[in-house]
């Protein structure tokens, strides 16, 4: 299930690198220890890693499957309804939002618009979940992002001088919303080979 506090800690990790600088030169200057796309790499990691443990039910059915003779009547799977199915398509979208983040970063963005559009389209990549356990159950569809991440309180928190620590939890608790109240629609096949519909399930 998806951990608010994986993603504080990903976040926090993820803030305290990107301020970490190299040896001084013999003029006693410093540089960055990463460069900006390796910051957003490290941005993403924390949102990826924090997707990695969504889950899905298997609801509303009925998944319907030929009777043993291979004739009809269908016979309904009751059994696929008290399943969870994990996602497996949390690396699909990992490249293009280091990319909205390094755009980000490179522009300017204080509020972060891009990286709202960047993680509303990374949404939109989990399309592919099985059961961890029992992966004949699987579902395949369409995952929408109905609150998009807006993140001015954490620009704001910056602006009143917050810790960096209490920013990156705000900006964990935006993303975590936003991820909760994402929704997925498409179809479910179950150990029985029955298929159907898997629809408005929001993520665990």
């Amino acid at each position: 299930m998806l951990s608010l506090s994986k993603l504080e800690n990903g976040l926090i990790d993820a803030m305290a690198k990107a301020r970490e600088v190299g040896p001084a030169d013999a003029d006693g200057a410093v540089e960055p220890k990463y460069t900006t796309s390796d910051v957003a790499g490290f941005y993403a990691d924390a949102v990826v890693n924090y997707v990695k443990d969504a889950e899905i039910m298997m609801l509303y059915g009925p998944f319907m499957y030929p009777n043993p003779s291979g004739t009809p009547p269908l016979l309904p799977d009751v059994a696929a309804m008290t399943q969870t199915v994990a996602i497996q398509t949390a690396d699909v979208g990992k490249a293009a939002l280091q990319g909205a983040f390094q755009s980000s970063f490179e522009a300017g963005d204080p509020a972060m618009a891009i990286v709202t559009a960047g993680i509303i389209a990374y949404a939109a990549t989990l399309t592919f979940w099985q059961g961890a356990y029992i992966p004949l159950y699987t579902a395949t569809g369409v995952t929408a992002m109905a609150l998009p991440p807006i993140f001015v309180p954490v620009l704001l928190g910056g602006l009143a001088g917050m810790e960096e620590v209490d920013c990156a939890k705000i900006m964990a608790a935006v993303i975590h919303a936003s991820f909760k109240a994402s929704i997925f629609n498409g179809v479910g096949t179950t150990l029985l080979l029955g298929v159907g519909p898997v629809l408005g399930q929001m993520l665990l």
